[in-house]
């Protein structure tokens, strides 16, 4: 067994080894952190239970920091590899998904996003280009929403037998947290998470870095945040016409059903529709906005939900009138509103051992 460790655009001895390569092997991209670190504390006891199931040609990779999957993934690809093995939590997966990407600037004014227009499609940066899902995280979020029933070795013994499947991937353009002028384009998978579901995963992480149960830092973050987060008044455009300006809690734009936790946000969502799935939970205190959050749980489509707003849509803009507001893609803090969201239909390749009729 082969591995190389960290980003290929600073580290030249793995860009060496790589053009040695052949470009027909099959990349396992791996992230030794996930799952509060275990896949890397137990890749060897992992590696020795797979390796008679994986392709002979195959090579490993570890990501060593924020944004390698991203880095390593677009440099493979470019270079002519075609099999990319995300095996990692929803952050990681996320990250070799934008790797598959390449996002064209635009000329657009970013302190007023009102006026974007997504004028352009994605390009990949190879057309060939499959991605095959390894969840090895700790809650697996997309894993769920796709119907998948294995993860780790048990997903890796699989592999052989994936099947290919396209999806949907929505295009994000987000406003920098410390400076509005800037934007970031992310791709999303799952889902992005505004307002108060964004402050709760946002601060559980910064609680994480000190205390490392998942549990603690969530219960906290709930705690710290629900009793007194204030609702924001919003101008949300939908396809570039219909406007709705109101005091908004939460916001979600699901290419999934399912967000962290287990609440099924998007019922109705699907991978290869084309659409987003747009969940808008409306002004409420903290005792209601709990309520609200554990009907998350089922299976309504709101249709006859007075405080929830739920549209089905290719594109949507989010422009707060008030103050920052957080937002998160796949469960990886982005930045705050505005913000605005593409859908782009069966734009990404995948595999995957098992998935849901309704992907």
């Amino acid at each position: 067994m082969r591995t190389f460790e960290g980003g290929l655009s600073k580290n030249k001895n793995i860009v060496k080894e790589l053009n040695k390569i052949n470009t027909n092997e099959m990349i396992l991209l791996l992230n030794p952190n996930s799952q509060g670190g275990n896949t890397g504390k137990n890749w060897i006891l992992t590696y020795s239970k797979v390796k008679e199931f994986l392709p002979t040609n195959h090579r490993i990779i570890f990501t060593k920091k924020t944004n390698d999957g991203i880095l390593v993934t677009r440099k493979l690809l470019r270079k002519g590899y075609e099999k990319i093995v995300a095996i990692g939590g929803d952050g990681t997966i996320n990250e070799i998904a934008n790797g598959f990407f390449i996002i064209q600037p635009q000329n657009r004014n970013p302190v007023n996003l009102e006026k974007f227009i997504f004028d352009t499609t994605l390009k990949l940066a190879n057309p060939n280009g499959v991605m095959y899902i390894i969840p090895s995280g700790s809650r697996n979020v997309l894993a769920r929403s796709l119907g998948l029933r294995h993860q780790g070795v048990q997903a890796l013994r699989r592999i052989k037998q994936m099947k290919r499947r396209k999806m949907d991937a929505i295009l994000a353009t987000i406003t920098d947290k410390d400076s509005p002028s800037i934007t970031h384009n992310r791709i999303i998978l799952n889902a992005a998470e505004i307002g108060v579901g964004a402050e709760i995963i946002d601060r559980s992480k910064k609680v994480r870095r000190k205390i490392k149960s998942r549990f603690v830092s969530t219960v906290a973050s709930i705690v710290a945040t629900l009793p007194a987060y204030s609702s924001n008044e919003c101008d949300i455009v939908i396809d570039g016409q219909k406007k709705i300006s109101t005091k908004m809690t939460m916001g979600i734009v699901a290419n999934g059903r399912f967000l962290g936790g287990g609440f099924k946000a998007a019922p109705r969502a699907k991978f290869s529709d084309g659409l987003l799935d747009i969940i808008i939970l409306k002004n409420s205190g903290s005792f209601k906005m709990l309520d609200k959050l554990i009907e998350l749980k089922g299976a309504s489509t709101y249709k006859f939900e007075e405080d929830i707003l739920y549209y089905q849509a290719s594109e949507v803009g989010f422009f707060p009138k008030e103050r920052d507001v957080t937002v998160t893609v796949d469960g990886e803090p982005i930045g705050i509103l505005p913000a605005i969201f593409k859908s782009y239909h069966d734009a990404l390749t995948i595999k995957s051992e098992t998935f849901s009729s309704r992907i």
